[in-house]
Order: structure tokens, then sequence, then C-alpha cells
């Protein structure tokens, strides 16, 4: 912004000096509105980078559009490109754009539309664009992303230009036709098939590269909203905390895409809108003075721009209608998208369990839970259908009286022969565009309060994610060093405060097999989280040995949806053990027969049994071969000859492995060395301070 600032400034001097000296007979508001745009640009350092680049691209504008005048003065361009060069009023236009545009960015509303959009117009990582004949070019995004902005906008300046020249056209050509002046007919019918064709040409592709915007802005959002929740466990913790934090997958897949495409819309058609109403107010105050009568003994043409005060006191009428009758809207498409989220989790839960619940005989359950869900959806469409309804009534209604609602004002004046065919269809094409463009608000209520509940979930999404970023207070602390797992003074708590284990001492050495035992429900579990460093709640430290990888299987594994080569080697990537190993870890935990079927696509957690899943996730800690591992029931589905088998494979394949359980069978405690208990006390569960480590018989 600096660097524009800095040449709007230097020119408006220029100008000033010019017209001081009488160099150049351009007016004096042109130099002064120069400075002005330098003001703006400089101030608008202040506001979001996407608001920094409208800003920018306005200024630019307008300097050219200035230099355009000053060489035109001095005689460079051909004259009979006079009627399509921008004129001394039409300078204006950016200025007062721009201005406009700063102080929209100081409302609410805005500024968290910007601080949703910025992060990509400031993206930095690099970007290829795909050029004709095969050329490609490597950016940053950001560069990109302000090229694309920037071309967008030329584009919706040269459509307003062609819609300019085809509301002149609309005269001319009706006037021939009333005329019957066949000569000058046909060629107003070449100059509107020229006119025409450049305009199919710019609308195909503004909607293209709007598209292409689009995808590129929701890719780049997509991986970054992505990388947020998938780091660092924060997806985990704001499935404790947050209120705003429902239905994440909605967020990132419905609301990203509607959030990128419908900022894009609204603003090219807000900017479109602006430009139209600008150039064809200019219009229509000069055609305002055409129409000469009286109503009720009053003089109409008395009042400058007659015809441009009742496009404005139209429109004003519908958009405060519009906006008292559909405001209700915002609130039911929020509360309509996590209905629908809802319910569409509902049905994926029940997918996933479809073998418990039908084992349970839980049907009539899930019927009864899944109507209940798809009830608040009905309840909540028929709101919807409510006001949009009574919206429409309203929208419907003033649409119609817009298309005849200039030929009523226009009619005296025609009927009284003051004005040909030509005239009274340029004006009232003129009267339409600033209708339509003052109506945008109306036209787009619904859109809007759509995109009002989006830019909401979005925030609120981001909002959380950044909050569980940072460690509560007070919180677990987790650090690296020595040789040895330390847990000191500490105390694991509900997010709510209320405890759940303590611990004020217990040290695990590098080798140690340990057995955690105690009453269900006395918060081994959450223990073995904090070790892991995904449970923040609480207070004290876990000290983990430098170095080491950690290794933690639950009860219930998870696997991803693919191959099940990859299902064996997850976290790890493809590709990083080989096919050998793989069937070697499979036949160690007795899953011989999943040997042949690595290639295999499918959701495994639905096709294989509980003991199997505990099987095939044991395979994994053999391949992955982790410093310590820690055992969360993670053999409570398999038979005590079969768990025996596995502990002995962990011993035979990890021998440098610590390892940690949990676990209630009596029969474990043959495969550790010492016992870890925890019992119930004054203040809830808690491992005694003095060391309750039972020593047991080596197995």
């Amino acid at each position: 912004m600096l660097p524009i600032a800095a040449v709007a400034g230097i020119a408006g001097i220029a100008l000033g000096g010019a017209w001081s000296s009488g160099a150049l007979a351009v007016p004096p508001y042109v130099f002064l509105l120069t400075l002005v745009a330098a003001a703006v640009s400089y101030f608008g350092r202040s506001a979001g980078t996407l608001i920094r680049a409208i800003i920018g691209f306005l200024v630019v504008w307008h300097l050219a559009a200035v230099a355009i005048l000053v060489v035109n003065q001095l005689g460079l361009l051909r004259p009979e490109l006079g009627p399509y060069l921008p004129t001394s009023a039409s300078v204006l236009l950016s200025v007062i754009f721009a201005v406009v545009v700063f102080g929209l960015s100081f409302l609410g509303t805005i500024r968290q539309i910007t601080r949703l959009a910025d992060p990509y117009f400031e993206a930095r990582d690099k970007g290829v664009v795909a050029l004709p004949f095969g050329l490609r070019i490597s950016l940053q995004e950001r560069y990109i992303a302000h090229g694309l902005l920037f071309v967008l906008l030329t584009i919706n300046i040269a459509q307003v230009l062609a819609t300019v020249l085809l509301n002149q056209w609309n005269n001319r050509f009706y006037t021939a036709l009333q005329e019957r002046a066949e000569a000058t007919f046909w060629i107003e019918l070449r100059f509107f098939t020229i006119v025409a064709f450049l305009w199919v040409v710019l609308a195909v592709y503004e909607l293209y590269l709007t598209q292409y915007t689009q995808i590129r802005w929701r890719r780049w959002l997509t991986g970054q909203l992505t990388e947020h929740w998938l780091t660092g466990g924060v997806h985990y913790r704001m499935r404790l905390t947050g209120s705003q934090t429902d239905n994440p997958d909605q967020r990132i897949a419905e609301d990203v895409r509607m959030f990128t495409s419908t900022t894009l819309e609204l603003m090219i058609r807000f900017f479109s809108a602006v430009l139209t109403l600008y150039s064809f107010v200019l219009i229509l105050w000069g055609l305002s003075t055409n129409f000469k009568y009286q109503v009720a003994g009053f003089n109409l043409e008395s009042v400058p721009g007659y015809l441009v005060w009742a496009a404005l006191i139209f429109a004003v009428i519908g958009t405060v209608f519009a906006h008292l009758i559909g405001r209700a809207l915002i609130l039911i498409n929020f509360q309509r998208q996590r209905y629908e989220a809802d319910f569409r989790f509902s049905l994926v839960r029940v997918r996933e369990n479809d073998e418990q619940i039908a084992l349970l005989k839980g049907e009539d359950a899930e019927r009864a839970g899944l109507a209940r869900r798809f009830g608040n959806i009905v309840s909540n469409w028929f709101d919807y259908m409510r006001y949009t309804k009574r919206l429409t009534w309203f929208t419907a209604f003033l649409n119609q009286t817009s298309i005849i609602f200039p030929y009523v004002i226009l009619a005296p004046a025609y009927f009284s022969g003051a004005v040909q065919l030509g005239a009274l269809t340029q004006t009232a094409g003129a009267f339409g565009r600033v209708e339509n463009a003052l109506s945008l608000f109306t036209n787009l209520y619904g859109s809007l309060a759509d995109y009002k509940s989006v830019i909401d979930r979005l925030t609120g999404f981001n909002r959380t994610a950044a909050a569980v970023q940072v460690p509560p207070t007070p919180a677990i602390a987790t650090q690296t060093a020595g040789e040895a797992l330390t847990l000191t003074d500490l105390a694991v708590t509900l997010p709510d405060g209320k405890p759940v284990v303590t611990a004020p001492s217990l040290t695990v050495s590098r080798g140690d097999r340990v057995l955690v035992t105690g009453p269900s429900g006395s918060g081994k579990s959450t223990l073995f989280r904090a070790l892991a460093g995904i449970w923040p709640h609480g207070s004290g430290s876990v000290t983990v040995p430098s170095g080491a990888s950690l290794m933690l299987l639950p009860q219930r594994p998870y696997f991803p949806v693919g191959t099940l080569r990859d299902a064996v080697s997850y976290p790890a990537g493809r590709g990083d053990y080989s096919d050998a190993d793989i069937v070697k870890a499979l036949e160690a935990v007795k899953l011989p027969g999943l040997a042949g079927r690595l290639d295999e696509e499918a959701s495994w957690h639905m096709i294989l049994s509980g003991g199997e899943q505990q099987r095939l996730a044991m395979a994994r800690a053999l391949l992955c071969k982790p410093d310590w591992l820690f055992l969360d029931e993670a053999t409570a589905a398999i038979d005590e000859a079969g768990e025996a088998a596995l502990y002995n494979t962990i011993r035979e394949w990890l021998p440098d492995t610590t390892l940690v359980s949990i676990g209630h069978r009596s029969t474990l405690a043959n495969f550790h060395d010492r016992r870890v208990h925890l019992s119930p006390g004054d203040n809830g569960i808690h491992v005694a301070a003095d060391a309750p480590l039972m020593l047991m018989a080596k197995a």
C-alpha cells in the first residue's frame, strides 16, 4: 500500500502544479481527489489484507483514469475514442468507492470476513498456475490471489462499460425503428453485435475465473483448517471443551465451500452494483431533464434528477421492509445447518455400528433417535418456509413492480410527445439499472442470511481451535528429559475441574514392564491420555525421556478407510514398511489370513471382529517398534491364551521397549515386573505417594 500511496501523492501534487501553472485544463477537484486517494491508501494499511487489496485496486484504477484524461488533453489520443474515455466526473467514483470500502472495514461483520479471508491473501506458500499452451508459472499463493482478484474487478469495469454502451444504443436503435431509418438500423445492429459479443466473452471469463479462484481459495483454506484441526490433538481437545465446535466436518467441508464462493460472489456483485449505480445515475440524472410534465400542479423537472430520487426512494423502501421481514432467517439458517449435520452424523454412526445395533435389537431406539433429530430439521424447515414465504411475497411483488414502475413515471412525457420511443426505453433501462443496484441488499437477503451463519460458524471454529491450542490454566506440563518417565505432583481433572486421579510421585524407568490396575472408572485411561500429552486438564508435570518414541494402543483401535496395508501401517505413510515386514507382523499376531489382502480397500473397523482389530493394532506396534508402548486394555477382546501369546510376541519382537499396560485380568501379572494400583482416597482416586509398587514374579 505504501508504494501506491506514494505514487498517488506524487501524482496529486504534480496535477496540482500543472493546474496552477495553466499547463493542463484538468479541473482542480481531480488533483484533490488524487490526494484523497493517496490518503486512503496510506491509512488503509490498518485494514485487513483483503480490504487493502481492494483499496489498492481502486487507487490504481483512479490513477489510470486520471492518466488517460491527461493523455487525452495533450492530444495524444484519436478524437473518435472520446465517447469511450473516462470523463472528469467519472474519476470521482474510484475515490468514493475507496473511501466507502475503508469505512466498511470498521464494521464488525466485515472484520469477521476479513479475519477469515486475510490468511489466504497473505499466504506465502508456493502455488502453480496453468496457462494456455501448456505454460506453468510458480508464484506465492498471495500473488496469485491478488492477481485473480484484480482481473475479476477489471472484468467488472469492462462489463459495466459495455452495459452503458448498450443503454446508449437503446436510444439510437429504437429511435431508428420509430423513424423507419433503415440505414441507421443496420449500423446500430452491427454496433450491438460487437458490444454484445464482447460482453459475452467477459461474462464467460468472469464466471470461469471466479470458479477458478473459488477452488484455489477453498483448497488452501481447507488445508489450513484441516492442519489446525489435526495438529497437536486440537481436534480431541475441541471435542472436550467447545460449545461452538459441533460438527467440525461440516465446517471444514460445507462452510468453507459456502464462504469462499459467497464471499467472491458478494464482493463482485457489490462492486458491480456500485459501478452500475454510479454510471447510470449520471445517465439518469441527465435524462431527467427530458421528461417535463406536472403532477398535481407540481413541475417535476424543478427537482434536479428527480428520476434518480424516485429510484432511490423505491429501493430504500424495499430494503427496509426486506430486512424487517427476513432478519429472523439469519438464526434459522444457523440452526438449520447444525440440525442437518447432526442428522447426517447420526446416520453415519448407525452405519458404523450396525452390528452392535443388530445384536442388541436396537433398531427401534435408533429410529426414535433419528426421528427426534429429523424432527428438529422439520420444525426448523417450517420456520424457514414461513419467513421465506413472507420475504418472497414482498420481493416478488417488488420485482414485478420495478418492471413497470419507470414506465408509469415516464408515460405522461412520452404520450405528450416530449420524447421519442428510444429515449423512453433508454431512460426506463437506466432507471431499472439504478433501482436494481440500489436493491442489491433486498435481492440477496436470503443469501446474506445464509452467509452470516456461515461466517459465525467458521469464526466459532477458529476461535475454539485457537483457544485449545493454548493450554488451560492450570495445565499439566509435559517436558522431555532424562531416561525415565516421571510424574511429579500430577493431578488429572475433568475440564470442569473435578478431580480424576492424582499421582504425587511416580517413576517408570526405561525397560520396565508395569501393569496399572484399579477399579473400573478409576481414571486409568484418563491417566494414559495425560501421559500421551493429549489431556491438558489438571496440574503437575509429566517428564518423558528425551528422544523417545511413544505409542498408545486403546481398547478400540482406529483404522483409516483404505487398503489393509494403510491400516496396519498407520500412522506411518505408505511405503514406510515393506510388504514382507507387514506379512511377517500379521503372522506374528496370528492373522495370516490377511496377508493376501494388503491391497484390498475396505472399512476394516466394520469387517474385522473386536479381537481381530486388536491383533491388527498389535501388528502396527510390532512394525513401529516404539521405545515406550502403552496398552490401554488393548487385548481385552482376546482370550487369555491369545493374550499370553501376544505378550510373548511383544517380548520377543520388542525386547528393549518399555511396556505399560492397563488391565483387569490377573493373568497379566505374569508379563509385567511391577504394578501401579489406583485406589480411592479422600479426594478421589490416587496413586499413593509412598510408592505403591508391588513387585511381581517375572514370567
